[in-house]
């Protein structure tokens, strides 16, 4: 029996189109288990029915005619039941329910599986046979396994069904992804595809070193006049911040950065492209084993920019888009640069295969006001070119081929959400208060210079987590004090008065530099953050003297130390520091500079820090908590694991009381306390927390807006009473649904979906 089942197994494996897959399983399971009939239903959700698609001693002719309902027959018997149902005599049992089309007439023993994905019952798959008898346990279990294993296949090709055949009852009538950009727009794909790719480059060695040397840099100035070309295409478009994107390619790309790199790589005999893979792989490897979906994002812009060199290098002409007005544009990856390439008045929104939201191709479209979709469910994107495709910035969504009905509905959205953007940009002068006027200090989460402009005209109050990786990842080794102390001063003179937190340096376990690898069996759990810093003294000691030097005369600084477990490390922390401060104490400052002892706080990440608070408490000046590491570890859900994105949610009922305990400690104790998690940049979530007691958020800038115009249509005691209520609830469900509901009763639909 298992040879058998692993001849099916290799066989669905090779099968792509999920019409042959259905068949082929059919066909296979009646041969194995010497049954007469074996069937498959699907489940089709708009309808709430089960549709047969496919079998074997069964009506060929009914296939994809059959319809039955979740509630009907053996079928909707083992859906609802979501386990196997075993029949002796099917015909006398109470659910049996006869359909003429199918033949099924003269059979009796009955086994039926359900298939289940993610806990969603995606079919059923059957045997029957006319003689009354038992199944044997070992076909049941046969079939259990084969059903799981449908499951998985089916998840990977019911997208490209759905795409490819239009025509038939749909099973699924959207690509789910992940949301980039909020907005709605409805036009037709078009797919553009690379024209080189750095993976088909294959080992050869160099003929003549110095020749492909020059040939290197031939390429990468070449390459320097595209970038300044793109930027100047996107001048006037985004602010000048946000251009500033293009000078960080510059200097990835720079004699200190990629070039020198790869000029090394010659030197040891490589050809010009085979050294830049080698090089650029190398890179690769450190940012996608990256836990902060922030910096694993960087993977794309290195490769980007390494596929440009690699066609100057060979001198392969880029093709010149020329879309039609109304264009929605596809590719495995979107990258910042590709937007700077295309005409982008004629572009309605954007679909990546490949990335998230926090990728810099997200960051502009958020900018450009453009939606976009990244990050998608499985499918071929050749497929989507030349459809008619709505997309659903909020939900990160794609509806393909859309009737005239959803069309419409959808066209009212883009008309709603006009009105509602307009008078969202009205609120950017407007204080960050509530409706009863109490402050809220609205912060700003940034990596990058391009946040600052943007998170200034917002109204955003100060940085309150200013992430220090990136400039250590931009370098081929670690990076100077001198060129710390000119990242950190623009930082804080950015937001002069405005306090700023920066957090000290978070690599470790999954965020490697890659000229400083190492592994962890468990990345989550291991070598990273303050570990890391502790154990090297000699790289913690230049940063923080960089800090120190960087703000003087700055009295606005604040310092946290990321991923703080134990009373020991923050000691050791603390003896650090002061050793840092002291030497710039005593050195000679700058005439008529005067250096600030800068607020010390820590990240609060990890669950043991929660019960050790009274504790800390004493030791530092400020909490901030960084929700996204807390959640992932009090819930025991890797954040970036697709098959657990349902659970890994804020408003898990454990995630606020953990929330409320710490909020009530810190009052106790007199502490400044912040959130800097991705879950203060959601206005749902804001709710909550300023209703718990929480007065200082950290966001994202695009969401700054956002935030303030939820909060501004509740007093203080709206937000305690509401909080109050969900606090009581058991699910997160509940507890979102009355969130749901509170905003939509204020006017506020708009900042959580399509329309106003």
């Amino acid at each position: 029996m298992l040879g058998k089942l692993s001849k099916i197994t290799q066989a669905i494996s090779l099968v792509e189109d999920q019409n042959q897959l259905l068949e082929l399983i059919v066909e296979q399971v009646c041969d194995a288990l010497k049954v007469e009939v074996c069937t498959i239903f699907l489940a089709d959700y708009d309808l709430n029915q089960f549709v047969l698609m496919a079998t074997r001693g069964l009506n060929q002719s009914s296939v994809g005619q059959v319809h039955i309902d979740f509630n009907e027959g053996l079928v909707g018997l083992v859906g609802q039941r979501e386990e196997p149902i075993h029949i002796q005599s099917a015909g006398k049992h109470p659910a049996f329910h006869y359909v003429e089309e199918i033949n099924e007439d003269e059979l009796s023993a009955y086994l039926g599986v359900p298939i289940i994905h993610q806990r969603k019952v995606l079919g059923v798959i059957a045997i029957q046979q006319k003689e009354e008898r038992p199944f044997e346990i070992d076909e049941e279990t046969f079939l259990i396994t084969l059903a799981a294993q449908t499951a998985a296949a089916l998840s990977n090709t019911e997208v490209n069904a759905i795409i490819s055949d239009v025509e038939r009852n749909q099973l699924v009538r959207c690509i789910n992804g992940s949301p980039a950009s909020s907005g709605v727009a409805i036009g037709t794909a078009k797919v553009v595809y690379p024209s080189l790719d750095l993976n088909s480059v294959s080992k050869r060695k160099a003929k003549d070193i110095p020749k492909e040397i020059k040939r290197l840099q031939k390429a990468v100035k070449r390459t320097h006049r595209q970038l300044a070309n793109m930027a100047d295409r996107m001048r006037g478009l985004i602010s000048d911040q946000e251009l500033s994107l293009f000078e960080a390619y510059q200097q990835i790309l720079g004699s200190a950065g990629i070039e020198q790199e790869v000029g090394e790589q010659i030197k040891q005999g490589d050809s010009g492209p085979y050294a830049l893979k080698v090089v650029i792989n190398r890179h690769l490897k450190a940012f996608r084993s990256m836990e902060d979906p922030y910096l694993r994002e960087r993977a794309n812009d290195i490769q980007d920019l390494a596929n440009r060199v690699l066609a100057n290098l060979v001198e392969v002409e880029k093709f010149k888009l020329d879309p039609a007005p109304g264009t929605i544009l596809v590719a495995e990856n979107i990258t910042a640069s590709l937007l700077a390439e295309v005409p982008l008045d004629k572009i309605s929104a954007v679909i990546s295969l490949n990335g998230s939201s926090t990728s810099h191709a997200a960051i502009l479209t958020k900018a450009l006001g453009i939606p976009a979709v990244m990050g998608l469910d499985p499918c071929q994107i050749s497929r989507l070119d030349d459809k008619n495709i709505i997309v659903d910035g909020y939900n990160g969504q794609l509806f393909i081929s859309p009737d005239k009905t959803l069309i419409d509905q959808y066209q009212r959205l883009v008309e709603e959400e006009a009105l509602f953007t307009e008078e969202l940009e009205r609120d950017r002068s407007c204080p960050n208060a509530c409706k009863d006027g109490e402050i809220v200090k609205l912060l700003v989460n940034s990596s990058h210079a391009i946040d600052f402009d943007k998170a200034q005209k917002s109204g955003a109050d100060g940085v309150g987590l200013y992430r220090t990786e990136i400039p250590f990842m931009q370098q081929s080794q670690f990076p100077s004090e001198d060129m710390q102390v000119d990242i950190y001063s623009k930082v804080i003179n950015g937001f002069d008065g405005m306090p700023v937190t920066i957090r000290t340096l978070d690599i470790g376990g999954d965020k490697q530099l890659s000229y400083f690898p190492f592994e962890d069996e468990n990345p989550f759990l291991g070598w990273r953050g303050v570990r890391v810093t502790l154990d090297h003294p000699e790289i913690f000691l230049v940063q923080l003297r960089a800090i120190f030097r960087a703000s003087l005369d700055a009295n606005n600084l604040k310092i946290a130390l990321p991923m703080v477990a134990t009373i020991e490390e923050l000691d050791e922390s603390f003896r650090l520091i002061n050793q840092a401060f002291a030497e710039i104490e005593e050195e000679s400052l700058p005439t008529g500079k005067k250096l600030y002892r800068p607020k010390i706080g820590i990240i609060l990440e990890v669950p043991s820090s929660v019960f050790l608070l009274q504790k800390v408490i004493k030791r530092i000046d400020f909490v901030s908590i960084g929700t996204n590491d807390l959640i992932q570890y009090l819930l025991a859900v890797d954040r970036n694991n697709l098959k657990l994105r349902n659970l890994y949610s804020h408003f898990q009922p454990a995630v606020l009381q953990i929330l409320k305990m710490i909020i009530e400690q810190c009052k106790d104790q007199d502490i400044d306390i912040q959130i800097c998690g991705e879950m203060a940049s959601d206005p749902l979530a804001a709710i909550v927390l300023i209703g718990m007691g929480y007065r200082e958020l950290s966001m994202n800038a695009a969401n700054i807006t956002k935030v303030k115009r939820a909060i501004s249509r509740f007093t203080v005691t709206e937000m305690a009473t509401l909080t109050e209520q969900v606090m009581q609830h058991e699910t997160e469900a509940k507890v979102k649904s009355d969130l749901f509901t509170a905003m939509e009763k204020r006017g506020l639909g708009g900042l959580i979906r399509a329309g106003n």
